[in-house]
């Protein structure tokens, strides 16, 4: 929850070079909180940030009393303030989640939990590319959401839900006592709302559920008002675009927000457009994980798609060239 009136933090950003903005400077203030005493050449590592950078942000956050020296960087009792206010506990360790694409030990007794909530869940359609993720997958979604300093106190948009991400989320949730500050979950689909309604009503944090058409455009309730997205959008390069620019106008403006999205490997002429739009909009590519997501059946790509990282710059651009009449593979020619 980032946008609580903090001038030291906006004194800290403006004084300092952090490429990333109030991100850089979150997961920063994170990994002292987690692991300090820590080294500025160890955070340089850990964050991917020059060690210059870091020495100027070390400077500034010790001048504003956020850091304190103890050999190496500690939060001082007003940097862990902060930190709280963020909505960062240590009741689960980013440091400690040692693979992306394994099932951590943290998380390995979620998998029966979430198996027992989809033996009801709704039918896919492929008519709309829905394929349903094994349950595995669908943890391993939320421990790298959870990895990559994508889940506490964070505004969390799902776009598009039939592998139902959110109630993994809801399962880390209660067994971790870890919360995201909201959630949206928004598909064209009624009954996975109705669904994921339903296993939300005993949960503290309660997700906001809409019915969208995206050929319709996104609802105006969501723009500007999200830190992560998360889309598997239908497997053709215009509905690549159509989910990623709507997710696009849901996040706030300014560098470093995050977003996750699921796509099989397109013909290299496709891979190239995927990568082009990606670039228009001014996403930044930071990581792709190759058959990260497994599917039940799902023979279009035999069976797993990329889990692909990107994170906003300063030179957002959701408005694409996107051929609506061909959004979804079956009405591909």
């Amino acid at each position: 929850m980032h946008y609580f009136s903090n001038e030291i933090l906006d004194r800290v950003l403006e004084s300092s070079n952090i490429s990333e903005g109030f991100n850089s400077l979150r997961l920063f203030l994170r990994y002292v909180f987690e692991i300090g005493p820590v080294s500025t050449k160890d955070m340089s590592a850990l964050i991917g940030i020059p060690l210059p950078v870091i020495a100027s942000v070390r400077k500034e956050l010790e001048k504003n009393r956020i850091l304190i020296r103890s050999n190496g960087m500690v939060l001082s009792d007003l940097g862990i303030d902060l930190i709280n206010q963020m909505g960062i506990s240590k009741n689960i360790k980013i440091s400690e989640i040692t693979s992306s694409e394994d099932i951590s030990h943290q998380f390995e007794d979620l998998i029966p939990e979430l198996e027992k909530i989809c033996l009801t869940r709704p039918s896919y359609n492929p008519k709309i590319d829905q394929s349903h993720v094994t349950i595995e997958t669908s943890i391993k979604r939320v421990q790298y959401l959870i990895k990559n300093d994508a889940f506490e106190g964070r505004d969390i948009l799902i776009l598009g839900d039939d592998d139902l991400t959110s109630l993994a989320i809801y399962l880390c949730m209660r067994k971790f006592d870890i919360y995201p500050n909201n959630i949206s979950v928004v598909d064209i689909d009624h009954r996975i709302l109705d669904f994921i309604n339903g296993h939300y009503s005993q949960s503290r944090i309660k997700p906001k559920l809409v019915k969208v058409d995206l050929l319709e455009g996104i609802d105006k309730s969501l723009l500007g008002r999200h830190d992560v997205f998360i889309t598997d959008p239908p497997y053709t390069v215009d509905g690549f675009k159509l989910f990623v620019s709507n997710a696009l106008k849901s996040l706030r403006s300014g560098p470093g927000n995050i977003g996750i999205i699921s796509f099989p490997n397109p013909p290299i002429g496709n891979y190239l457009l995927m990568q082009h739009s990606l670039i228009q909009m001014g996403l930044l590519f930071r990581e792709m994980i190759p058959g990260f997501n497994h599917y039940i059946g799902a023979p279009i790509h035999g069976g797993r798609t990329n889990l692909i990282r990107c994170t906003t710059s300063n030179q957002i651009n959701s408005d694409v060239d996107i051929d609506l009449s061909k959004i979804y593979t079956h009405s591909r020619g």
